[in-house]
């Protein structure tokens, strides 16, 4: 069976096939238990989460909620709506994500919740002193009053949330999907926070079943409501504190990515309770998965000026085609030929806009090419890789001479870079239609970053590469590490049939040698496949390793869709052991950088490296598999 998320990439061809009408922007997700018609609900408004909800007086915090029924408009309050269940404070407008609640340790929160839904039960999570047992609900049958009191507990990144199906937070798609909000608890005596909090949401109007998901006819996929462009765009200065909380109260994983800077982990929780690190036990990263019901605190500190994003790794989560509001034929033709350049048609979904000012002192510039390292990455296609589809992959070059056309290899090249080296790199397209290249987890000037249309400041915006064209990346890699560079445009395509490849940054004077430098890709089979690749084929040769000798693995997942892919090195069906090194090209903190069993879970857009120094000759097995699902693909991996 195919991951969901996998799955959910069918949805656009079964949505063009739906024959959704532009005129009418309400399309009821909801019907009355009592078949009687009822007036129209309200309009739902999207909740940025800056102002807290309630009255705190002499150390209790009064809140009353309403769990009610209205009209979202997740692509702004003129696009396409959709009849949803959502929380209210008594006197307002419902609102998505429900509102704020916010607290110091110790105070004390009364709360009061009306059932306004008609003719259903609400069950409500996490109303609780935290930590919490996270199977404690309130019930509160139709037209109900319930009231609670409770201590706020210790401080984390918490929330809470509802149904009225009786469904578990990650089996949530319809009409309950939508039914969370915040609940933060600060430090006694901390000074008013200045951060952003962040709610992912899904949509997904179909059976309900993962097991019948592509059965799913239409999907929205939000952050405090709303999907790309229609996401808030966040404005810092350089050199600015950031601090951002993101809680996933969808029923999807999630790994998301930040262009162009690392963020460092303060805390990962699941609502009823937040492990919060010490200083130097935060790991700084670019990419983190976040689970259904996950919660996660960060900050990160904006270095150099531009246009960034941060975005879910997973196509089918923020693909164009993911819309309410559908394109006509026309349209959808004229998107084709735009979503390489436009940013607000080439995404939608999960994806928030950046925009970083310049600060007191003028960012360094990017290195001249008369002083750098020059390279050459064509960007070529093979006929028929995938049946009737072509595959894609870059060609690297040094020195003179092209390569012939429709020629690729696969898996893609490694670029292999030096640390503190300047480095031009000339992108050829040799395709039909428009690319990019993305290089991630590379802190570099954001005209370089590789998102056409978007990337870049003051007016010089990243353009696409047009067929027969060409665009220079310049950069300094300012550390060491297993990074990956691959296309930023029509990505389905693209990206699912090779355009990626892994990027290493060595330190000065080291070498990368094959022999005990071993990178494992895991990417794509093609256009709407079920099946990874590992280094560039579903058979994948068998890997050679000398005994006595350390290795260095480097895990790459670059994969469309898959979100939570298990990586082991296995002897007779057990993990060896190996130390895990870094994260996303950034060293572990020594109290992570430890032995462990050879079993890594990696989600898109993730890297992980690790030592590995086999005893004695002998096959070991490499598996790459999804839980639950089984294995997709095998390595055997023979030391000698």
């Amino acid at each position: 069976m195919r991951q969901f998320c996998a799955a959910l990439a069918l949805v656009p061809a079964l949505v063009a096939a739906s024959g959704a009408d532009r005129a009418d922007p309400i399309a009821p997700d909801l019907q009355n238990s009592t078949g009687v018609e009822s007036p129209a609900p309200p309009e739902i408004l999207s909740n940025g989460n800056r102002r807290a909800a309630g009255r705190l007086r002499h150390g209790v915090l009064t809140i009353r909620l309403e769990a009610s029924t209205g009209i979202w408009r997740p692509e702004a309050q003129s696009g396409p709506g959709r009849v949803v269940h959502a929380f209210a404070e008594e006197g307002r407008a419902p609102q998505i994500p429900g509102p704020l609640l916010r607290v110091h340790e110790g105070v004390e929160i009364h709360a009061t919740i009306k059932n306004l839904i008609p003719g259903a039960t609400l069950k409500l999570y996490g109303m609780a002193t935290r930590p919490a047992d996270p199977n404690e609900a309130i019930e509160i049958p139709p037209g109900a009053v319930r009231e609670v009191r409770f201590k706020a507990g210790a401080p984390g990144t918490y929330y809470y949330w509802g149904t009225t199906t009786g469904v578990p937070l990650n089996r949530r798609f319809r009409a309950d999907s939508q039914l969370t909000g915040a609940f933060l608890v600060e430090p006694p005596g901390a000074a008013p926070p200045d951060d952003e909090v962040m709610i992912l949401g899904e949509w997904l109007e179909g059976s309900g079943d993962l097991k019948n998901a592509g059965e799913a006819t239409d999907a929205s996929l939000v952050i405090n409501g709303l999907s790309w462009p229609h996401t808030e765009r966040l404005t810092y200065k350089v050199g600015q504190p950031v601090r951002w909380r993101v809680i996933n109260g969808s029923f999807g994983n999630h790994p998301m990515h930040l262009h162009g800077f690392y963020y460092s982990i303060e805390s990962m929780g699941d609502g009823a309770r937040d492990t919060i690190y010490a200083t130097e036990d935060r790991r700084r990263v670019v990419t983190e998965l976040l689970p259904p019901g996950g919660t996660m605190s960060l900050t990160w500190i904006p270095e150099r000026p531009g246009n960034w994003l941060f975005h879910c790794h997973i196509l089918a989560h923020i693909s164009p085609e993911l819309r309410l509001l559908k394109e006509t034929p026309s349209e959808r033709r004229a998107m084709v030929h735009q979503t390489g350049h436009d940013p607000n048609r080439a995404m939608a979904g999960l994806v928030v806009g950046i925009e970083v000012l310049p600060g007191e002192t003028p960012p360094g510039a990017a290195p001249g090419p008369e002083e750098a390292r020059k390279l050459r990455l064509f960007v070529q296609s093979r006929p028929h890789r995938y049946g009737a589809d072509p595959g894609f992959g870059y060609v690297l070059m040094e020195g003179p001479g092209e390569p012939m056309p429709d020629t690729t290899t696969a898996p893609s090249p490694p670029i292999v870079l030096t640390r503190g080296e300047p480095v031009s790199i000339s992108i050829f397209n040799r395709l039909e239609e428009e690319t990019s290249v993305h290089w991630h987890g590379i802190e570099l000037e954001s005209y370089y970053d590789g998102v056409p249309g978007w990337s870049g400041i003051s007016g010089q915006v990243t353009p696409p590469i047009r067929p027969g064209q060409s665009l220079e990346a310049r950069f300094i890699p300012p550390r060491a590490g297993t990074f990956i560079y691959h296309t930023h445009s029509h990505d389905e395509r693209q990206l699912s049939s090779g355009l990626y490849g892994p990027l290493v940054v060595l330190e000065p004077g080291q070498t990368f040698d094959p022999a005990v430098d071993k990178i494992i890709l895991l990417g794509g089979a093609g256009p709407e496949s079920g099946a990874i690749e590992v280094n560039g084929s579903t058979n994948p040769e068998p890997l050679v390793l000398r005994a006595g000798v350390k290795h260095r693995f480097r895990l790459i997942n670059i994969t469309p869709n898959f979100a939570r892919t298990e990586l082991s090195l296995l002897t007779q069906g057990s993990p060896v052991e190996w130390r895990a090194i870094a994260k996303d090209g950034a060293d572990l903190p020594e109290s992570q950088a430890r032995m462990q069993p050879a079993r890594q879970m990696i989600s898109v857009g993730e890297t992980y490296d690790f030592e590995f120094q086999p005893a004695a000759p002998g096959d070991l097995r490499l598996e790459v598999l999804l839980p639950r699902a089984g294995i997709l693909t095998s390595m055997v991996v023979r030391v000698q």
